[in-house]
Order: C-alpha cells, then structure tokens, then sequence
C-alpha cells in the first residue's frame, strides 16, 4: 500500500512538473531575444536619437523668437536711460525685448544638415535590422541545436532499450548453456555504455538549452523547452549559384542600403565644409521698449495776478497796479503703459558675411570631408565584399552538407540492412556477443552521425535561404 502511495506522489509531481513546464517556438525565442538583447536596444535608442536630430535639423531654417526682460534698480548719482538726466534718485528701470532673427542664405548648409540627417537616421534604422537578422541566425542554429539534442536523446534511450532487450535475451540463453557467460558480460557492458551515451545526450541538450537561453538573455531555468518540429517541413529548396545569391542579397540586405547611405551623408558633409567660401546672409528684428520710475509728464500754464509794480511819484498812497504773468509747472509721473508704448522701438537689420580668409580652416575641412568619402566608399565596398565572402561560405557549406548527408543515408541504408540481419542471428544464438556488438556500435554511431547530417543540412540551407531573402520562420 505505502508503494502504491509513493507511486501515484511520484507520478503526480511529474505531472505538475510537466505542467509548468514552458515550451517556446522559434518566433517566441527570436521575439524575446528582440526584446532583452542590449545591443539591439541601444540601436534603437541611437535611431531615436538620430530622429530628433534630424526634426532639429528641419527647424534650423526657421526663424527664432526670445523674449527678454531685465529690472534694474539704481541708487546714488546715475544716468536715467529714458530721461537721460543724471540724478542721485533712486530708480527703478525696466526693459522688455522681443528678438528674432532668420538665416536668410548660408550656402546650404542647413539643407544640407537636414538631407544628410535623413541618411543617418535612415541608416540607424537598417543597422537596427542588421542586428535583428544577427539575432535572428543565432537563435536559430541554437534552437535547431536543442532539436538535434532532442533527437540524439531519443535515439540514445532507445539504443538503452534496444540493449537492455538483448540482456535479457543473452541472460536466457546462459541460463539454458546456450552461449557462455562472457557474452552476458559483453552485453551489460555494452548497456553500460549505451547509459552513459544517453547521460551525455542528456547533458548535452541541457547545455545547448543554457545557450539558447543566454542569446536570449534570460536565466537558465529547468522549466524550459522547445516545440518538436518536424524535420521535413524545414527542408527549403536548394539555391542554384553563389553569384545569384549575391546578387538577390544586395538589393534587401539592410547592411548594404546602410553602407550606401552613410556614403551618401559622407558627400553632404563635404558639401557643408564646401559651404564655408559662401557668403551668408541673415536678417534680424527687435522691439524694445521700457519704463523708468523717474519719468514724467510736466505741463506748464500762465496766470496773471493783478500786483503792485511801484508808485506814483513814489507815494505808497499811489500805488500802480499792473498784470503780472506767473508760470506753474505741473509734474505727473507717466503710467507704465504709457511709458511701455511711448518707448517702443522697431529695428529691422540685415547681416553678410563674406569669408575672405579663415586661416585656411574651409580647405582643411573640405580636405577632411573628401577623406571621409573615401573611407566611407571603402567600407561600403567592404560590406558587400564581406558579403559575398558569407555567401560563398554559407553556400559551400550546405553544397557539402548536403553530399554529407547523401553519403550518410547512403552509409546508415547498408548499415541498417546489416545491422538488422546480425541482431537476427545473434537472437538465436548464431553470432557471438563481440561480433554482434562491433556492429551495433558501427550502427549507433551512423545513427547519431546520420541525425548530425540532417540538422546540419537543413541549418546551412536555412541559411543560405536568409541571403535569398526567404522566410527563417
């Protein structure tokens, strides 16, 4: 009872543990590899970077707009800048500016920041595919690397069976004195190492699961495992020549548009170091106004008063009477408003500039710039050099892994047919232990070298299929 307890626990724990386990696709690998990869995140970020750069470099051409406002109070002996007296008053001035100015002609040097930003951001944009489609070939020759672990599991377990099927057998036969016991001891030597052959499949897979995960850049974890696909639906067609490839692969690779772009924005800089020997024109406009706390409006008027200028004969019984004129002066301090609109100003101002000497700075940047157009032209042609090279290596490899795996099927065809025939005698005790285990070695080493072949095959065709521009997935 308590075994049967323990059976339906251990049974049950397996289960659950099955139950948790997590198995991802292709595409969910890739995706996730897409999401945690740095690299790939910090290109983006460079792209983005690029982009505002690029909407900075549209709005260079229009005009800007500052407004300025600066409160001074002075005290002791100064000059009033709206009245200009000099007073030891204290004073409280205020000056409001509105600015702007406009490059109306700089030998299109902002036109020419702007276009070779476009290419640069452009240019970030397909790097960012670069690195996805590195991303991509990765997780794919790892995943399919799991899968081969998967099979080679398989087939090692069922070599184990297959062994221990034998033992059982070659133990009957001893026990009747059909063969002796030597070939008992061969067999369960043979299971031994079949075991060990499955523990380092086992192992393996393991291992090749660590290394998905770490392109994933997630931590390895015991919960996870992959979709079992079948081996003939990832079969594609095999390509005719490496110069039909090459020639596919220039017009979509994002690694060949980037080159030619960055030689592109590499001429737009030696047009703007070219720009320096242009004379540049801009336009600049200001309003300007202010108040001052001294400022005033005085108003004067004249009255006449009836006043005594002097007498007759110089008897103060005689008085002579007479209008004299009196001037009063009225002083009022003017309103901020008014002072703000009185004071207002308008300039309007146009600014050339002629480069006539500049300490030779315009020709050594013109000289750097056509350097960088050759460099940049060099490492455009160092792409598509570097990928012709892949190409070439990609194509050479699936032309032999696909002999290899001619040759192997060929090879595991004869080695099946033999192997089938001597497991027959030695079951009925016509072959001894030691010729029978030579061949079944023979036979487990084409079996796995046959499930290397396959995955191999199909791996690099996949391969050459992504510089045809066919789908990976």
């Amino acid at each position: 009872m308590k075994f049967f307890f323990l059976s339906i626990s251990v049974l049950c724990s397996i289960t659950i543990l099955h139950a948790q386990t997590k198995v991802w696709s292709l595409k969910a690998c890739i995706d996730t590899a897409f999401n945690k990869n740095v690299t790939l995140n910090q290109g983006q970020l460079t792209s983005e970077t690029n982009k505002i750069n690029l909407a900075q470099s549209k709005a260079a051409s229009l005009p800007n707009l500052n407004l300025s406002d600066a409160h001074n109070f002075s005290s002791g002996y100064s000059l009033d800048p709206y009245t200009y007296q000099y007073t030891t008053q204290n004073i409280s001035i205020n000056n409001l500016s509105l600015n702007s100015s406009v490059t109306l002609f700089n030998g299109y040097l902002l036109l020419n920041t702007a276009r070779q930003n476009k290419l640069i951001y452009d240019a970030a944009m397909l790097d960012v595919e670069k690195i996805k489609n590195d991303i991509t070939l990765n997780i794919l020759a790892a995943y399919m690397q799991v899968l081969m672990d998967h099979e080679a599991v398989n087939v090692a377990q069922a070599q184990v069976e297959a062994t221990s099927t034998q033992e059982e057998q070659t133990g009957k036969f001893v026990e009747f004195g059909k063969v002796a016991e030597l070939n008992l001891l061969q067999i369960q030597s043979q299971l031994a190492t079949d075991k060990l052959a499955k523990v380092n499949a086992d192992n393996q897979l393991q291992l090749d699961k660590i290394t998905l995960l770490q392109l994933m850049n997630i931590p390895a974890t015991n919960d996870f495992d992959i979709e079992k696909r079948e081996l003939k639906d990832l079969f594609p067609e095999i390509p005719v020549s490496t110069e039909e490839i090459d020639k596919i692969s220039e017009s979509f690779l994002p690694q060949i548009k980037s080159a030619s772009l960055k030689t592109s924005a590499a001429l737009f800089s030696l047009k703007m170091a070219e720009s320096g020997w242009i004379p540049k024109l801009s336009m600049t406009g200001t309003l300007k106004t202010g108040y001052s706390s001294l400022r005033s409006n005085i108003t004067q008027s004249t009255i006449y008063q009836q006043t005594t200028v002097g007498y007759l004969n110089n008897d103060p019984t005689q008085p002579v009477i007479g209008n004299i004129p009196s001037t009063i002066i009225n002083r009022q301090n003017e309103s901020v408003s008014d002072q703000l609109n009185n004071n207002l100003s308008k300039v309007v101002g146009f600014s050339l500039s002629v480069p006539i000497f500049n300490n030779l700075q315009v020709k050594s940047n013109v000289a750097i710039a056509k350097i960088n157009v050759m460099n940049a032209k060099l490492n455009e042609q160092q792409t598509k050099n570097d990928l012709r090279k892949s190409i070439e290596t990609a194509f050479t490899n699936q032309v032999s892994a696909g002999k290899k795996l001619n040759a192997t099927e060929e090879q595991m065809l004869l080695e099946k047919r033999t192997y089938t025939d001597m497991e027959k005698k030695y079951t009925v005790g016509a072959l001894d232990a030691t010729s029978f285990l030579i061949e079944k070695n023979n036979y487990n080493k084409v079996s796995m070298s046959l499930i290397q072949a396959k995955y191999d095959y199909v791996l690099k065709t996949k391969m050459v299929n992504f510089y045809l521009g066919k789908p990976l997935l």
